[in-house]
């Protein structure tokens, strides 16, 4: 069958992710569970040159006999937060950590991202962009469609630029979309740990300009930390983004609390992630703003952080929630997005349709994305998954590696867009 073709696909259950951009409160029912996920039973998708062009019930008159019968159907899945690109390994520290130690001393003693900003820095254009394409091939392996890759292990001006070139090269050889974020204020250079202005100052007059110009970059953000950057440090690269016209990210309060997130909500932020350490006034800024929180259960488990974010809490506040792996060499070491929608619902307790609508809908929204990815609507992307379950809440009850498991029936379905 050729993209010109017409494919029409009947699912017994079509999640089509089309649900209100506000969730109503969780109350357990089925209809809020159905109305999460826009489901439609016994319905066609009908799919023309790699794009669907019309969601109808089964039995309407103008629903086209099926090619292909479906228990589940579903977009397929869109990870918003990694650090995909890096050289060498991190378990020496993994070693360490469950020695004792924690990871902010790691990170003071030069460990931790620096330690993969030393590799990455010595490694070769050649391995580096291999192992990013075979690792974004993984992720498509698991049904995902969209990725996004972050720099941050250059923090140099020419190295970080080096990685977005990198990147920008990997995603024209991949079947996947690659969102390009920079990260240059990720850690503060070693080179600059007693002038971190001048590198602030770097990335906003010299880096981000550059990467504009040639069109490397989609996205900026910044890792304010206790022992990364302060908000106001963080604030001025991201305004300078904006000013540039970047999508803006946020690592807020992760390790401590330090008004990361407000800032997030002040700026328009695209998303805030992490979140372990924020208050009910940030939720609610988050959610007057409607800045998206990214929820990273790996990143809990790998480090067995004994605070969570208050997932809850920011659901029931009316903010859009996604999840995501932040595949990372030091503190999530797993490409299985799958995996962490199970967890988003085992640690932080979203329901089953929740964990499904932040691995679709809502990161294509933090991407950019959502006009063609992580629903499934007339002049979106035909890009599906497939599942052979009783029922569809049963994909997150599944923990991890869905791909390959029998028991999933998992297959990826659709049209290559022309």
């Amino acid at each position: 069958m050729t993209a010109g073709d017409r494919l029409t696909i009947r699912a017994r259950q079509l999640l089509t992710m089309e649900g209100p951009a506000r969730l109503p409160p969780a109350d357990g029912a089925p209809a809020r569970e159905a109305g999460v996920v826009g489901l439609r039973e016994d319905a066609v998708v009908v799919c023309r040159g790699g794009l669907v062009e019309a969601v109808l019930p089964a039995d309407h008159p103008d629903a086209p006999a099926p090619d292909r019968e479906v228990e589940q159907l579903m977009p397929t899945w869109v990870e918003c937060h990694t650090h995909a690109l890096f050289g060498g390994a991190r378990h020496v520290d993994f070693a360490l950590r469950n020695a004792g130690r924690p990871y902010v001393e790691i990170l003071e003693a030069g460990g931790g991202i620096l330690s993969t900003v030393a590799h990455t820095r010595a490694e070769s254009a050649e391995v580096l962009e291999e192992t990013l394409r075979e690792r974004l091939m993984a992720f498509h392996a698991r049904g995902v469609d969209v990725v996004e890759v972050k720099t941050g292990y250059g923090l140099s001006v020419e190295e970080e630029l080096r990685h977005l070139r990198l990147i920008d090269a990997v995603a024209r050889r991949v079947p996947v979309r690659v969102i390009r974020t920079c990260l240059a204020a990720h850690a503060v250079p070693p080179e600059f740990r007693e002038r971190r202005g001048e590198w602030v100052e770097a990335i906003v007059g010299e880096l981000l300009p550059r990467a504009v110009r040639e069109g490397l970059v989609d996205q900026v953000d910044v890792f304010c930390d206790r022992g990364a950057y302060t908000v106001a440090e963080g604030r001025r690269v991201l305004e300078a983004g904006r000013a540039l016209g970047l999508g803006l990210r946020v690592h807020a309060e992760e390790l401590a609390w330090t008004g990361a997130a407000r800032m997030a909500a002040e700026l328009g932020a695209a998303s805030a992630d992490h979140l372990e350490h924020i208050t009910g006034e940030d939720v609610a800024a988050l959610a007057a703003a409607d800045t998206a929180a990214v929820l990273l259960p790996l990143v809990t488990t790998f480090l067995d952080l004994p605070e969570r974010a208050p997932a809850r809490a920011l659901v029931e506040a009316g903010v859009r929630v996604a999840v995501s792996t932040d595949y990372n060499p030091g503190s999530a070491c797993s490409l299985d997005l799958s995996l962490a929608a199970s967890l988003a619902c085992s640690l932080h307790r979203l329901t089953p349709g929740e964990a499904l609508r932040g691995v679709t809908r809502v990161p294509a929204e933090v991407l950019g994305v959502a006009s063609a990815f992580g629903v499934i609507r007339p002049g979106a992307r035909a890009s599906f998954l497939s599942f052979s379950l009783p029922d569809w809440t049963a994909v997150p009850w599944l923990q991890g590696e869905l791909a390959f498991r029998p028991e999933a029936g998992m297959r990826r379905e659709g049209q290559a867009a022309g």
